[in-house]
């Protein structure tokens, strides 16, 4: 409200030099203020709550363009605005209709007569639509015609023409002013009069006539700010309404997740497994179940293909005598180290899986050997290919009846349309009513399936005993005593084990065990047939160089 008087107490002042000059001419010997001599207005009220206006304003020793205010827009709690619209205008000066410049700005109208000078009348009739509002026991005309104007008032008079009234009341002063006017009064044959006497410039005079129930209607044209508050409105219809819509999304998701994201398999079973076997001559056999490799294992339990999946599959590789992984010398202390990657021209000739082939193209391409710090680009943009064949060789086996990464995908689009919906939806609710609150549950929804998406892979009844012999294996590879493997083939036995518990756990006891092996620790080792160290290399060092060559090999295999 102060911002509003102050606004037209700025107007009114910027419009002075304007609106208003002294009216002495040029050699005249004094010059008198230009004022409002009277301002004299009969308002009639019909019954549909329409003001037919009719004034006559008595000007004198003004020049230049006059602009008179009429509040066309009230303020009430809640974000509601009750609007005023000015209509059927007319303007006359000396019997001459004159042009008039009608413009809303906030909260008034102004009406300017240009072409005013001396002292002369102007005859203004128009209509407010509007102006009179419900209130608790009938309704209430309330008008304010005379504001903010930028001239000195000395007497205005207005007269209402009405049917039964049941209260008056009349304020002068600034906008808010709870200062009583000069007369307000219910005139026993006449309609409500009132009076002010001088009203200094910019101050306003407001009207309030009471009627009982059913005399005049309401005609109020209400707008409503808009707020943060109002577009999310927590009323009870908008908040019942959202909370509805969140605990249906809730419940609809958790629907989808039985219906088509939960394992089919009990993932508390245990089924008799282990990676060694007895075989011919007292031998130990490494052979794990269903011919499981590291890479397949590590993407069955997490239904995602992670870079140490794919790390293992590479040392898995290299311990089956595929790849050889030299060490290379390093140049400084504080080198940064770096492996070579040998393709081995007399590989075993057993059958690869289709993405075990597919990394090994996209680690050498056509050459056969490559070092580990030169890996980049190539094998990144061949990566995608060697998921693809992991995930097709998963479902293939029947522990999928589809991709999990695709099954990801289409749920992860789902949810993003979900949520770019809601976000549309709550921006257009916001904007053009109160129930925002039900966009921003739409939005909850999709942001919901977008976190379930991620789960709903489903694991088939065929990876049921798969996953009981895995969870076998991951019993064996922390618990077993490595020591009860045979000394002849401690070495061989502890390596293949090893990609396993890269995947599954215990990796560090079983490096340990391949430490172990070092029977003259205080000689120079040169590894393994699978991982070769430089010169000077021991067996003690094997931790660090394989904890090394597993952050390296992530780097260059998924750093963008």
């Amino acid at each position: 409200m102060r911002l509003r008087v102050l606004g037209l107490s700025l107007c009114a002042l910027g419009l002075m030099g304007l609106t208003a000059a002294p009216a002495g001419a040029a050699g005249s010997g004094s010059a008198a203020d230009p004022a409002v001599t009277s301002f004299d207005s009969q308002v009639r009220v019909e019954r549909d709550g329409l003001l037919r206006v009719s004034e006559t304003w008595k000007l004198s020793d003004v020049s230049g363009t006059f602009t008179r205010f009429i509040v066309t827009r009230d303020h009430l709690p809640d974000d509601v605005d009750h609007v005023q619209e000015i209509g059927d205008l007319n303007v006359k000066a000396g019997g001459q209709d004159k042009q008039a410049d009608v413009k809303t700005d906030g909260d008034v109208t102004s009406v300017a007569v240009a072409d005013v000078s001396g002292t002369t009348q102007l005859d203004f009739t128009y209509t407010v639509k509007g102006a009179v509002a419900k209130t608790l026991n009938g309704t209430e005309v309330r008008f304010a015609p005379l504001t903010g104007i930028n001239l000195p008032v000395t007497q205005a008079n207005i007269l209402f023409s009405t049917p039964e009234v049941s209260h008056v009341s009349c304020f002068a002063g600034a906008i808010d002013s709870n200062t009583p006017c000069t007369l307000a009064q219910i005139g026993e044959t006449s309609g409500p009069t009132f009076q002010q006497q001088m009203l200094p410039p910019g101050n306003t005079v407001r009207m309030v006539i009471g009627f009982p129930e059913g005399e005049i209607a309401a005609n109020s044209i209400v707008e409503y700010r808009k707020t943060f508050k109002r577009a999310f409105s927590t009323d009870t219809a908008q908040l019942l309404t959202a909370l509805a819509i969140l605990l249906l999304g809730v419940i609809a998701l958790l629907v989808l997740y039985r219906l088509r994201g939960r394992d089919r398999v009990d993932p508390r079973r245990v089924v008799p497994a282990s990676l060694f076997s007895l075989g011919t001559d007292t031998r130990i056999d490494f052979s794990p179940p269903s011919d499981l490799r590291p890479g397949e294992v590590g993407t069955l339990i997490d239904e995602r293909i992670d870079p140490v999946d794919v790390t293992a599959t590479i040392i898995d590789l290299a311990v089956r005598g595929h790849i050889t992984i030299l060490e290379l010398p390093h140049e400084t202390e504080y080198a940064r180290p770096d492996w070579e990657l040998r393709r081995v021209s007399n590989a075993p000739s057993e059958e690869l899986q289709r993405y075990e082939n597919v990394l090994i193209r996209a680690i050498f391409g056509d050459s056969d050997s490559v070092l580990v710090s030169e890996l980049g680009r190539q094998v990144r943009a061949n990566l995608a290919q060697v998921q693809d064949a992991l995930y097709d060789g998963v479902v293939k086996r029947g522990w999928f009846n589809e991709r999990p990464d695709r099954t990801r995908s289409l749920w992860a689009t789902i949810g993003i349309a979900t949520t770019v919906l809601g976000v549309a939806l709550t921006v257009v609710l916001a904007l053009l009513s109160t129930w925002g609150l039900v966009g921003l549950a739409v939005t909850m929804a999709g942001i919901g399936l977008i976190v379930v998406g991620r789960y709903m892979p489903a694991k088939a009844p065929a990876a049921g005993r798969v996953l009981g012999q895995v969870a076998a294996i991951r019993g064996e590879l922390l618990e077993m005593d490595v020591s009860e493997l045979p000394v002849d083939q401690h070495a061989e036995l502890c390596s293949r084990a090893l990609p396993y518990a890269v995947v599954l756990g215990g990796s560090e006891r079983w490096i340990d065990a391949l430490v172990a092996t070092d029977s003259t620790p205080d000689e120079e080792d040169e590894g393994f047939t699978w991982y070769r160290g430089p010169r000077g290399w021991h067996l003690q060092y094997l931790p660090d160089s394989l904890r090394n060559l597993t952050t390296n090999l992530t780097g260059a295999l998924f750093a963008r």
